[in-house]
C-alpha cells in the first residue's frame, strides 16, 4: 500500500488529489532542516513563502520593542506559518522570530508559487482564507489575554485561547515561558493557578486541563 504524500498532511491540500499533490510538489525545492535552536526567520531574516512544518517544531516570540521574546505560539509538523510576509511588500521586517525547537524540516512554498496554487486550485483558496481568519480570532483573543484585568483574569483568557476542538488544553513549553508570555512572575502565575482550580474554574486533567 502506497504512503501518504507528504503534503497530505497539511490542511490546505486536504481536498486534491494524489496527482494534484505531486503537481504541487515538483514545484517546490527541496525541503529545509534545522537544528534544535536554528533561528528560522527573524525580523530581518525570512522568506516571502509559506513554510510547511514536515516534522519537529517550532517557538514563535515576539520580536517588538514592547514585549520582545515572549512565547507567542508553538507549531507543530502539519503547522504552517510565514502568511504575514507572503503578500506583505511594505515591509522588509517580520513580525516575528522563529525558532527550532527541535531538529525541524520545513517545505517552503515561494510567493509566486502560492498564488499560481490559489488561482488553480479553488479548495486551497477557500482552506488559506479560513486560515487566515482563524488567525484573525487567534490575534485577538492573545491581545485579550494580554490585556484583561488581573493575573487570573488574564491567565484564563490565555488558556480559553489554547482550547482545541475537544475543550482539551494543553500548555507547550514551560511554566517560565508561560509567565513571560502573560507578562506576569511566576509565582504570580502559580497562585493565579492555584485559584482558578480551587474555584472549579479550570480542572487539571493529568498532563492537560479542562474549562468547565
Amino acid at each position: 500500500m502506497a504512503s501518504a504524500h507528504p503534503l497530505s498532511a497539511f490542511f490546505l491540500f486536504r481536498e486534491l488529489s494524489e496527482c494534484d499533490l505531486h503537481t504541487v510538489a515538483a514545484q517546490l525545492e527541496e525541503p529545509v532542516t534545522y537544528r534544535r535552536g536554528d533561528c528560522v526567520y527573524t525580523t530581518h531574516t525570512f522568506r516571502r513563502a509559506v513554510g510547511l512544518i514536515l516534522s519537529g517544531s517550532v517557538i514563535v516570540r515576539s520580536c517588538g520593542k514592547a514585549a520582545p521574546g515572549v512565547v507567542i505560539n508553538h507549531l507543530h509538523a502539519g503547522d504552517l506559518f510565514g502568511v504575514a510576509a507572503l503578500f506583505d511588500t511594505q515591509s522588509d521586517a517580520y513580525v516575528t522570530e522563529i525558532t527550532a525547537d527541535h531538529d525541524t524540516t520545513v517545505w517552503f512554498i515561494p510567493q509566486e508559487t502560492m498564488s499560481q496554487l490559489l488561482q488553480t486550485f479553488p479548495s486551497v483558496a477557500e482552506q488559506y482564507i479560513r486560515f487566515l481568519s482563524g488567525r484573525i480570532r487567534f490575534l485577538n483573543r492573545k491581545v485579550s489575554a494580554l490585556t484583561v484585568g488581573n493575573t487570573e483574569n488574564r491567565l484564563y483568557h490565555h488558556l480559553l485561547s489554547l482550547q482545541d476542538e475537544r475543550g482539551v488544553i494543553r500548555v507547550n513549553g514551560t511554566m517560565t515561558e508561560l509567565a513571560n508570555t502573560l507578562n506576569m512572575g511566576r509565582s504570580s502565575l502559580y497562585r493565579s493557578l492555584d485559584t482558578l482550580l480551587r474555584e472549579g474554574i479550570l480542572i487539571k486533567e493529568g498532563n492537560t486541563y479542562r474549562i468547565p
